[in-house]
C-alpha cells in the first residue's frame, strides 16, 4: 500500500486558482450607458420570446455511430447522459452509472474488486467480490473516447457525456461488446476561450467519516489555433466500515492482528483515494485539419472491504441470512485489505475534414493499468494448509500455531490501440470505413502466504499462481446506409478480423508440490467476420421504427491445464474459442406531442453461441482455474424509457426493463481426453446474476427565482429479486437476493458563476443484501462478508465557473 502527501482540497483549489491570469479587468471595460441599457433590452426580449415559446424536451447529439447524430434518430437503444446531469446525480464513477441504467447490472462491491459487468442477462458469473481479477466477467465493452480498455478505472470528471449503447456492437465496436458498450466523451479543449470551473463536494456516510471530492478544470488558448485543458480531481472518501483484526469471540483460537499488535479495532477502514489528471492540447493545422494530444492518468488506493462478517454457517441459504457477528459494517480481517491503482492513457487523434469526400478520424492510444494489493484469507488458508496439510494452522485445532493466512496479487495490463475510420458525408448513399490494429499484454499473479510454512519457494509462500497473455488483433470494418425514400433506411455492416493469443499459465505449489511448472498455449483465427443488419422507418420527422440484427463477440483464448499421471488433458481444453451474440430487435424511439413526450421502447432476443464459462481442475484438493465454451444460451427482453414535459419546467421520468436468460441446450464437458473429469450444463439451467425487473421513477422541477436558477429532483430505483448464480440445471435453486427500492433526493441553486446543490442517496437507509465475499468453506469456518447497500449519505457541492 502507498502511502502518499495529499494537498487538501482547498490546496487543489489554489493551485487551479493561481493557474489563472485573471484577465477579467481587462477583458472588457464597463460599457457606456446607452450600450449596456439596449443590451438589457435586447436580454429581456429573448427571454421574452424563449418564454412565448412552447416548452420543449432537450435533444442530445452523440457519436456513437460513428458520426455526429441526434440520439432519438439512431435505430438502436442508445442514451446519453451530459456533463450537467452527471452532476447533478452525482454520477462520478462506472458503478454509480450502472445504477442508474435499466439493462446493466454489476456487484455494488467496493472500490478494492473488479467486478463482472452484465448486459441484458448476458451473465455466468456469480454476484459476489472476490480477490482474484481472473473471476471478474464482463460482456460491456468500455472506452475513453475511441480508446477501447479492459476496464475503465477512470473516474467520471470533465466528461461531456456519457453514451450507453445496449445490444451487441461487434461491428463498429469490436471485441467485447458482447451486449453492448458504454462510451465516456471527454470535453475537448476549445480555441479562443479562457475559462474554466472548480467544484467540491463534501459528503458523509452514515456510520462513517466526512469526506471530500474536489476537481477543476482550466480552458487556455495558447494563441489563435492553439488550445490547452487541464483537469485536475482528488477523491477522498474517508469510509464507514471498520476492521475487527482480532480474534473474535466465536472463535477459540487466537492471532496478532496486523499491521499492530495492540489494536484490535480500525475504525472506517473502507476508504478510498484517487487522484486524476487529464492534460489535453489541440492543434488546428488548417481550417480543416485539427491534432489533439491527451495524456491522462489517475492514480487510488482502495483500502478495505465494505460489508459486514456474518456467523459460521453452513448450506445454502443458511451461510448468506446467518446473522451479523457485530452489524452491517463491520469485517473480521486480521490482515488489512487494499488495491493500489495505477492507470496511465496516451491518446494521439487526427480529424481531417475531407471536402466532397468525408471526415477522417485516426486514433493512437497506448494504456497502461496496474493492480496490486493484498486480501486477507482468514478461513481459505486454515481450509488450505489446515484441514488439508498441516494441523497446526486449522482454526480451532489444539495445536494452533497463531498464524493466518493471506494473499497478493499483481495484476497488469498494457497495449497500443489503433483505429482509422473514413464516415461520408449524410446523402441517398453513406458509408463507414474503418482499420483497427490492437496489441496487447497482460498478466495476472497471485500468491498465498502463510508465515512460518514450509515452502519450496520464498518464505511463506504456499502457492503461486501467474497467468500471462499477448493479444493480436487485426481488423476491418464498414456499414453502407441506403435511404431507399424520405422514410425508409437500410443499413448492412460487417467487420472481418483476426487475432492470436499466446498465452502462460504458471502454477506452483509450494506447500506440497502438487502441481509445478509453466503450460503454454496458442490460440488463433483468420476469418471470423461478423454482421449487421437494419431497417429504420420514419414515421414523423421525430419519431422513428425499426428492426435489427446486430452481432457481438469476445475473443478466445487458451488454458494452463495439464496432465496428471496419466491422464492427458482433452485438447479441446487447451483453448477456448470466441462466444458470439446475435441479437434480434425491434423496437420504436422519438418524440411526441410537439416534442414534449419522449419514447423509446424495444423488444429483443439474444442467441448466445458457444458463452465462455468457468471451468477448473482439480488436483487434490487444489485448483488450475480456466475457460471453456457451454452450450448455447439465449436471453429475452424489453426495454422501456418515458420522458415528459407536462409544463414548463417540471420534467418526469420513467424507465423499464424485463430479462430472462437460460441454458438453451445440453453439453458435457470432460477436462480429461479418457472422458473423466466432466460437468455438464443442461438446458433450462437459468443464468442467474440478473434481476429479471428494474425500474427508475425521476421528477425534476426548475424555475427561475430572481436572479438565480433553482431546481428540486427527486428520484426512486427498483431492483427485482435477482439469483446469487447461475444454475446448471433446471433443479438448480441459488440463493435469492431480495428486491430493494432505494430513493433519492436534490436541490440546487445557481446564482451568476455560482452552483450549489444539497443531496441525499438511500434516502431510506435501505440496506440489503446485495453480494458477499467467501466459499462454502469459508462460511462453514469463519462465516462469510455480507456486502449491503451504501447506508443513507448526504452531501453538499459547491462549483464557481470562470
Amino acid at each position: 500500500m502507498r502511502l502518499r502527501h495529499t494537498p487538501s482540497p482547498v490546496a487543489l483549489a489554489l493551485l487551479l486558482a493561481g493557474l489563472i491570469q485573471l484577465p477579467a479587468a481587462a477583458q472588457t471595460n464597463a460599457p457606456a450607458e446607452p450600450e449596456a441599457e439596449a443590451k438589457n433590452k435586447t436580454e429581456k426580449a429573448e427571454k421574452t420570446e424563449k418564454e412565448a415559446k412552447p416548452a420543449q424536451l432537450d435533444t442530445v447529439i452523440v457519436t456513437s455511430s460513428k458520426r455526429r447524430e441526434l440520439a432519438h434518430r439512431l435505430p438502436y437503444n442508445v442514451t446519453a447522459i451530459g456533463e450537467q446531469a452527471l452532476r447533478e446525480a452525482n454520477i462520478t464513477d462506472l458503478k454509480r452509472l450502472i445504477a442508474n441504467s435499466p439493462s446493466i447490472e454489476a456487484p455494488p462491491n467496493s472500490a478494492r474488486f473488479s467486478d463482472s459487468i452484465t448486459v441484458r442477462g448476458l451473465n455466468i458469473s456469480s454476484v459476489s467480490a472476490n480477490n482474484i481479477e481472473w473471476f471478474a466477467r464482463s460482456t460491456l465493452s468500455t472506452y475513453l473516447d475511441d480508446a477501447m480498455l479492459p476496464a475503465v478505472g477512470f473516474r467520471i470528471k470533465d466528461i461531456a457525456r456519457v453514451e450507453t449503447l445496449l445490444g451487441p456492437q461487434g461491428t463498429l465496436y469490436g471485441g467485447g461488446a458482447l451486449g453492448g458498450a458504454v462510451r465516456y466523451i471527454t470535453n475537448k479543449p476549445q480555441l479562443g476561450k479562457f475559462e474554466g470551473q472548480l467544484n467540491t463536494s463534501f459528503f458523509q456516510v452514515k456510520h462513517g467519516s466526512l469526506s471530500n471530492d474536489t476537481d477543476g478544470v482550466l480552458n487556455a488558448p495558447l494563441g489563435e489555433d492553439l488550445a490547452l485543458r487541464v483537469s485536475l480531481a482528488r477523491l477522498d472518501d474517508r469510509g464507514y466500515t471498520d476492521r475487527y483484526a482480532g480474534t473474535p469471540s466465536y472463535l477459540t483460537s487466537t492471532w496478532t492482528p496486523k499491521p499492530n499488535a495492540d489494536q484490535v479495532l480500525y475504525k472506517d477502514d473502507d476508504w478510498y483515494r484517487a487522484d486524476t489528471a487529464r492534460v489535453s492540447l489541440l492543434w488546428r493545422a488548417t481550417p480543416a485539419l485539427e491534432l489533439r494530444l491527451t495524456h491522462g492518468w489517475q492514480d487510488s488506493t482502495a483500502h478495505g472491504t465494505s460489508g459486514g462478517q456474518l456467523l459460521p454457517a453452513s448450506g445454502s441459504p443458511a451461510r448468506y441470512t446467518a446473522p451479523p457477528a457485530w452489524d452491517r459494517q463491520t469485517v473480521l480481517s486480521p490482515y488489512p485489505e487494499y488495491t493500489d491503482r495505477r492507470i496511465d492513457l496516451t491518446t494521439i487523434d487526427l480529424d481531417w475534414r475531407l471536402d466532397g469526400l468525408g471526415q477522417l478520424h485516426s486514433s493512437t492510444s497506448r494504456f497502461k493499468d496496474s493492480r496490486v494489493g493484498q486480501g486477507d484469507y482468514l478461513g481459505t488458508g486454515s481450509f488450505f494448509y489446515g484441514d488439508l496439510g498441516y494441523s497446526r494452522y486449522r482454526l480451532g485445532a489444539p495445536n494452533f500455531a497463531g498464524q493466518t493466512a493471506y494473499m497478493t496479487y499483481d495484476n497488469r495490463n498494457e497495449g497500443l490501440l489503433h483505429e482509422t475510420r473514413l464516415v461520408s458525408e449524410p446523402g441517398v448513399l453513406s458509408w463507414i470505413a474503418g482499420l483497427f490494429l490492437s496489441s496487447q499484454e497482460k498478466s495476472q499473479q497471485y500468491s498465498e502466504w502463510m508465515p512460518t510454512l514450509p515452502s519450496s519457494g520464498r518464505p511463506g509462500e504456499g502457492y503461486l499462481e501467474d497467468q500471462r497473455s499477448k493479444y493480436r488483433e487485426r481488423a476491418l470494418f464498414g456499414e453502407l446506409s441506403w435511404k431507399t425514400t424520405d422514410k425508409l433506411t437500410l443499413t448492412a455492416g460487417a467487420r472481418l478480423f483476426a487475432y492470436q493469443d499466446d498465452s502462460s499459465t504458471q502454477v506452483e505449489d509450494y506447500a506440497f508440490d502438487l502441481v509445478t511448472g509453466t503450460i503454454k498455449g496458442r490460440e488463433k483465427d483468420s476469418g471470423q467476420s461478423y454482421f449487421k443488419l437494419n431497417a429504420n422507418y420514419a414515421l414523423t420527422q421525430d419519431l422513428l421504427a425499426y428492426a435489427t440484427l446486430s452481432q457481438g463477440f469476445r475473443r478466445g483464448g487458451a488454458n494452463g491445464f495439464r496432465g496428471v499421471g496419466d491422464q492427458a488433458v482433452n485438447p479441446a481444453l487447451q483453448g477456448y474459442r470466441p462466444d458470439r451474440t446475435d441479437n434480434f430487435e425491434i423496437g420504436a424511439k422519438g418524440f411526441l406531442l410537439d416534442r414534449q413526450l419522449y419514447l423509446q421502447a424495444d423488444v429483443y432476443q439474444i442467441d448466445w453461441k458457444d458463452p465462455q464459462t468457468y471451468f477448473s481442475q482439480d488436483i487434490q484438493g487444489f485448483p488450475v482455474w480456466g475457460t471453456t465454451n457451454g452450450p448455447k444460451a439465449r436471453t429475452r427482453g424489453f426495454e422501456m424509457q418515458l420522458r415528459w414535459l407536462p409544463v414548463a419546467g417540471l420534467e418526469l421520468g420513467l424507465s423499464s426493463s424485463y430479462t430472462e436468460g437460460e441454458w438453451a441446450g445440453t453439453k458435457e464437458v470432460c477436462l480429461y481426453a479418457d472422458g473423466t473429469e466432466c460437468r455438464t450444463y443442461r438446458k433450462g439451467g437459468q443464468l442467474g446474476g440478473t434481476a429479471p425487473w428494474k425500474h427508475s421513477a425521476n421528477a425534476r422541477w426548475s424555475s427561475s427565482w430572481g436572479d438565480s436558477d433553482v431546481y428540486v429532483a427527486a428520484s426512486a430505483n427498483y431492483l427485482g429479486v435477482k439469483a446469487s448464480d447461475r444454475g446448471d440445471d433446471p433443479e438448480d435453486k441459488p440463493f435469492e437476493y431480495k428486491a430493494y427500492t432505494t430513493y433519492r433526493l436534490s436541490t440546487g441553486l445557481s446564482q451568476g458563476n455560482w452552483d450549489l446543490s444539497l443531496w441525499v442517496d438511500n434516502l431510506s437507509n435501505e440496506r440489503e443484501l446485495v453480494s458477499f465475499q467467501g466459499t462454502s468453506a469459508v462460511a462453514s469456518r469463519v462465516g462469510l462478508r455480507g456486502i449491503y447497500l451504501t447506508p443513507r449519505t448526504v452531501g453538499l457541492n459547491l462549483g464557481w465557473r470562470f
